[in-house]
């Protein structure tokens, strides 16, 4: 045997091997999302559900439901829905879509950064982290939406870069814009963008010229929805919860907060895949060396770093769900790492197979996370899932709430929920009372929240709608040492005069939930103080 096709026969085997890795990761990956396809919605969930279905009955998001997030989500809900269905199950395909929809973006970009081989290992890499638990990977937030359309955009802006094709740079500016779109937090890949030219410009005015094309194509999908949105005649108040609110919002934590929350909300997210975000900031550390990479690419690679972190900022809350942002730059310096590593082993040892003990240990890291955290991704039904994750939160809940209000409804009721559960709304399929679906603003320490509790109040008196959700769940509320207690006084007045109580859900504790409906639920004292009560207005509506 020749050496040339000696070597060519070790080539197609080590082929093979990252082609496995790769493979076996995706069926992992693919069997969890399958197997969680059912668990109940979140918060987040419930709110992008209730407005996607609002959108489905031909109302634009803020008229009847506020939300200080940018519309996009609620359109990827509505658009998940028609295809999947308006379900758990269909809401969680479309996340699944979603998710697997960034792998040939994500792969075709690395491919041609380094190689097929870091490609296989960044593709899986990601896949891996971004359904795991720390992230809440199976829940269907805004974040995902972001990251799908960022890493299009990214491949697109380098592939226009190194073919100098213009309609590829205006592919990119569209997917960056919608990004934004997702969430607020998807202008910092925009800007990563606009740099990321500037720092590689021919000359002023081909920069000028790029980034144009760039920024006009990505204001598109924005300038579009303040058209719907004009239009609609609910402009101020779409400015209000979208930038005025939400300016506020982001200002109430404080620098030595942030920090706080990073350094622990940073260990908790690296819990389960620990070998892969050590492999990441590895690959993070050899790319600031310069080893091993050219200027171009390594320029690149430490921009995408840099403005995935920054995205994770706004506001310094880091919730667990906004480090799925940074998730493909993890991935990419991951698989940098290995790629790197595997080099340097393969030149030090050529006859050996040391060059394959990076990518054995990542193996080695996957199937340790996946033993040892086995327990929620391959043995727990969904319900024990979220109770595990979200503990006495009302999610497992919800359904049968909502599956009580709508045998009791009659067509054109109302209800108010009075909590942050629009997740009820969405199951029940019964319109809200008042357009204040989550009761955190209302608790938060700034400058609007007395005005928007008596908004809310004013709304629901003048709906009078036939029922009430009252729920007496913490989270769901999260008052702040200055929430003014308005809404709860005028709560008290407002539903003993009004309604009575016709049903009482007590989370005692995590295997141990009482309901209580009808005449049954009259005489019941919840023994927790964790508990929800339905209400119906006073002589039936």
């Amino acid at each position: 045997m020749s050496a040339e096709s000696g070597m060519s026969e070790g080539q197609n085997r080590l082929k093979i091997l990252y082609w496995s890795f790769f493979i076996l990761t995706i069926i992992a990956v693919l069997y969890i999302r399958i197997r969680l396809l059912g668990i109940p919605l979140e918060r987040d969930e419930g709110e992008y559900a209730y407005m996607g279905q609002l959108i489905s009955q031909g109302i634009i998001p803020y008229k009847d439901a506020y939300s200080m997030k940018l519309p996009g989500s609620a359109f990827m809900y509505y658009l998940i829905m028609s295809v999947f269905g308006q379900t758990i199950t269909g809401i969680h395909l479309g996340l699944m879509a979603i998710n697997f929809g960034v792998l040939p973006a994500l792969f075709l970009l690395i491919k041609r950064l380094f190689n097929e081989r870091t490609a296989l290992v960044a593709s899986a890499s990601y896949a891996a982290l971004s359904v795991g638990v720390p992230v809440l990977g199976f829940v269907a937030h805004a974040t995902q939406f972001v990251v799908f359309f960022a890493v299009w955009g990214i491949y697109f802006l380098y592939k226009a870069t190194d073919e100098k094709k213009t309609w590829l740079l205006a592919m990119s500016g569209l997917c960056l814009g919608m990004a934004f779109l997702m969430k607020q937090h998807g202008i910092f890949f925009l800007l990563f963008g606009v740099v990321y030219l500037f720092a590689i410009r021919r000359g002023l005015k081909s920069f000028v010229i790029e980034c144009l094309v760039l920024v006009v194509m990505a204001a598109l999908p924005f300038a579009l929805t303040l058209l719907i949105i004009y239009r609609g005649g609910i402009f101020d108040t779409f400015w209000f919860w979208c930038f005025t609110y939400s300016g506020k919002y982001v200002s109430t934590l404080t620098l030595k907060d942030g920090v706080s929350r990073f350094t622990t909300m940073a260990l908790r997210t690296a819990e389960h895949f620990t070998v892969l975000w050590i492999s990441g900031i590895s690959g993070l550390a050899l790319m600031f060396s310069g080893s091993g990479i050219d200027r171009e690419r390594r320029l690149f690679t430490l921009l995408f770093f840099l403005f995935s972190f920054l995205s994770l900022l706004p506001g310094f809350y880091f919730r667990e769900h906004y480090f799925v942002l940074i998730i493909p730059a993890i991935s990419i310096m991951a698989a940098y790492c290995e790629h790197y590593l595997s080099g340097v082993l393969a030149r030090k040892f050529p006859e050996g197979i040391l060059d394959k003990l990076p990518l054995a240990i990542l193996s080695a890291g996957l199937i340790f996370t996946f033993t040892v955290q086995g327990r929620m991704y391959f043995k727990m039904p969904p319900d024990e899932v979220s109770r595990e994750i979200y503990g006495l939160n009302p999610f497992v809940e919800s359904p049968k709430i909502a599956q009580y209000l709508k045998q009791h409804a009659k067509e054109g009721d109302t209800v108010a929920v009075i909590g942050s559960e629009p997740q009820i709304l969405f199951y029940s399929g019964i319109r809200s009372a008042t357009g204040y679906i989550y009761m955190y603003g209302l608790m938060e320490d700034q400058p609007y929240n007395l005005q928007m509790q008596k908004a809310m109040a004013a709304g629901i008196e003048k709906a009078k709608p036939a029922f009430a959700v009252l729920v007496q769940v913490p989270a769901s509320w999260v008052p702040s040492k200055n929430s003014p207690q308005y809404i709860f006084n005028w709560a008290s007045a407002y539903i003993g005069n009004n309604y009575d109580i016709t049903g009482v859900v007590d989370l005692i504790y995590y295997d141990n939930v009482v309901y209580k409906f009808g005449t049954d639920a009259l005489n019941y004292k919840p023994l927790s103080n964790t508990y929800i009560y339905i209400l119906m207005r006073k002589g039936g509506g």
